[in-house]
């Protein structure tokens, strides 16, 4: 800590928890609610406004308190607070784990390098609920890898 910080007082505290719980009830009750899932996410920034809003450790500034509403506003939109939205990802993203899992199975099956890559792509959507271009990139680099050495297998059977 700073050595020139000097801590509110207890009155100081009790003023600002006050002023906390009847501005921000929702807020900090949806905070209350996904306290797990915000820490599972490491998202500390919100982590920290909920402290700060129950311990009544500081005032919240009208910039704090638009962090707090933006914060918990883009959490509502991602599929790992949200229910509805996340079986809707789940459904989305079944055909691109189907191909993720064939892939697998073909590196798996030809012992390639890049096996690991794609379990930990697999895994990256299962958390995230979405995959990225380059991933998606690398997923069709691997499976014509694999996919061209099962025909460069057939072509010295048959010679």
């Amino acid at each position: 800590m700073n050595p020139f910080y000097r801590k509110p007082k207890p009155e100081t505290m009790k003023k600002n928890r006050e002023i906390a719980r009847t501005q921000y009830k929702e807020e900090m009750e949806w905070l209350k609610d996904n306290l797990e899932t915000l820490a599972k996410t490491k998202n500390k920034f919100m982590i920290e406004m909920y402290t700060i809003l129950v311990s009544g450790g500081r005032k919240i500034t009208p910039k704090m308190s638009d962090a707090i509403k933006n914060g918990i506003e883009r959490c509502k939109n991602n599929p790992k607070f949200n229910p509805v939205l996340q079986t809707e990802a789940k459904a989305k993203l079944q055909p691109i784990l189907e191909k993720i899992a064939m892939v697998e199975r073909l590196a798996e099956s030809k012992g390639d390098r890049a096996l690991e890559f794609v379990q930990n792509v697999k895994s990256y959507v299962k958390n995230n609920y979405r995959v990225t271009k380059k991933q998606m990139e690398g997923l069709n680099k691997v499976y014509k890898r694999c996919s061209e050495d099962l025909f460069k297998g057939e072509e010295n059977e048959t010679n």
